[in-house]
């Protein structure tokens, strides 16, 4: 069945978070994994040229056996989006603003009201979240030049995005007017995004070898500019007809802020016949970037501005939400362990792989969602042109939401990667549902 279409006067916000992201990336930050990871998991991979995202000796295990220059035609571009525990919020919503703007309810129409969105509300402030990020590097990029004897060099340029919004509650009042009555409410949306530009430079080269393993090291040097900002959107100063992408719109660059800070990454991977296993550092000394201030002046605002302001300033003084905000990308470790074997059946040099990665602590990403990853995942390399690779994956976020997903993956044409993921938890929209999270990624790299 087709999934009901949000409706048009909160489709806006969807629209803006395409805006905001059809110039992001979030290839290293924890919402989401790109490339082959997506199914296999945070391992290292000689096939996949992201899996130096994750781990930075990982480039020198994807160049072993190869000199000069290798690069990706395309990406690692991807998106995905999460949502709460809560069933048509955007209907919901869509429908507690039309009964606000109707001035002429009649008394029992108003106390209907009030029971329906009053535990809505609640409920909502809860579990309503509705999440959106994408992500791209740009062309050509991951890049990586190796030397025998100096070790590899890499360069990444990536440019990431998320939006997140949730509901701030308020009890619904009553209001009566001349022979009528309306209702009207502090509640808000909660508007947080970020947008991230990275550059990262990184170097690895074995440092310990044996006649049947390796060990691999790396470091990763990356500068980031973050655009942070939030924004509170009040339900009940929306004007006839106004749209709620069209009030975040007005208020954003207001609230955004610049910052940029540099972070190191480091990474160790021990490479046998049969087995590797590795260790990443992400994020070593912790950066720091601080979000705008929100609405801290409301005297030289007007209509709707003013009315945002106000709830803001509510908002802020309950302590629900904070005025000023740093972000603080914290440091993040994770060990990953792949297993193969040689498979005749799949043909000459076929494998048949068993991956798993775990973060052994929790991570935080911009908007202060909190991120814990565990994957276990399998793979089988083909002797085919047309699909060399297959990868099937299940993965938990062992922090936060606790979400779980199933993935998939496939390689096309030896160069086309195409992974998907998707959560096994559902949330209805009417009499249809969908998976509360799902990703996809996708690239073309230079080599399989």
């Amino acid at each position: 069945m087709t999934p009901k279409l949000p409706p048009l006067r909160l489709c806006k916000l969807c629209a803006i978070s395409v805006c905001l992201l059809s110039f992001a990336c979030v290839a290293r930050d924890p919402f989401q994994i790109t490339g082959g990871g997506l199914s296999k998991g945070k391992v290292s991979s000689a096939t996949d040229a992201s899996s130096s995202f994750h781990n930075p000796a990982a480039a020198s295990y994807l160049m072993a056996g190869e000199s000069g220059l290798r690069y990706n035609f395309i990406g690692p571009l991807g998106a995905g989006y999460e949502v709460g525990k809560i069933d048509s919020l955007v209907d919901e919503l869509d429908e507690l603003l039309d009964i606000l703007e109707d001035d002429d309810l009649n008394a029992q129409a108003a106390l209907d009201a009030k029971d329906r969105f009053d535990p809505f509300l609640a409920d909502a402030a809860v579990n309503g979240l509705l999440k959106v990020g994408g992500s791209t590097s740009i062309p050509f990029f991951p890049m990586f030049y190796h030397s025998n004897s100096l070790g590899t060099f890499t360069a990444e340029v990536n440019i990431s995005g998320l939006i997140r919004s949730t509901v701030l509650d308020d009890e619904i009042d009553i209001v009566a007017l001349n022979d009528s009555f309306k209702i009207n409410t502090s509640a808000a949306l909660y508007v947080k995004s970020a947008v991230k530009a990275n550059l990262a430079l990184g170097y690895s080269r074995p440092i310990y070898k044996r006649e049947d393993a390796m060990l691999y090291a790396g470091l990763k040097l990356n500068v980031s500019q973050y655009k942070l900002g939030k924004n509170v959107v009040s339900l009940a100063g929306l004007e006839d007809g106004e749209d709620i992408g069209d009030a975040i719109e007005d208020d954003y660059e207001a609230n955004q802020n610049s910052a940029t800070n540099v972070s190191l990454d480091a990474g160790l991977l021990w490479v046998s016949e049969h087995y590797s296993v590795g260790l990443s550092l992400q994020d070593i000394n912790e950066p720091e970037y601080e979000f705008g201030f929100i609405n801290d002046n409301c005297t030289a605002l007007t209509g709707l501005s003013l009315d945002n302001c106000f709830v803001a300033q509510e908002a802020v003084a309950q302590g629900r939400i904070k005025a000023d905000e740093v972000h603080i990308a914290n440091a993040l470790a994770t060990i990953e362990a792949s297993t193969w074997v040689g498979v005749p059946l799949f043909g000459k040099g076929g494998k048949f792989g068993l991956h798993a990665s775990v973060d052994l602590n929790d991570k935080n990403d911009a908007l202060g969602d909190v991120y814990q990853w565990a994957s276990v995942s399998t793979s089988a390399q083909l002797n085919s042109w047309f699909i060399p690779e297959l990868r099937l994956g299940y993965s938990q976020n062992l922090s936060g939401t606790e979400l779980s997903y199933y993935s998939f993956g496939v390689t096309f044409f030896k160069h086309a990667d195409l992974d998907i993921r998707w959560s096994d938890e559902t949330v209805r929209i009417d009499d249809s549902s969908g998976p509360r999270s799902a990703y996809f990624s996708f690239a073309i790299q230079t080599k399989f």
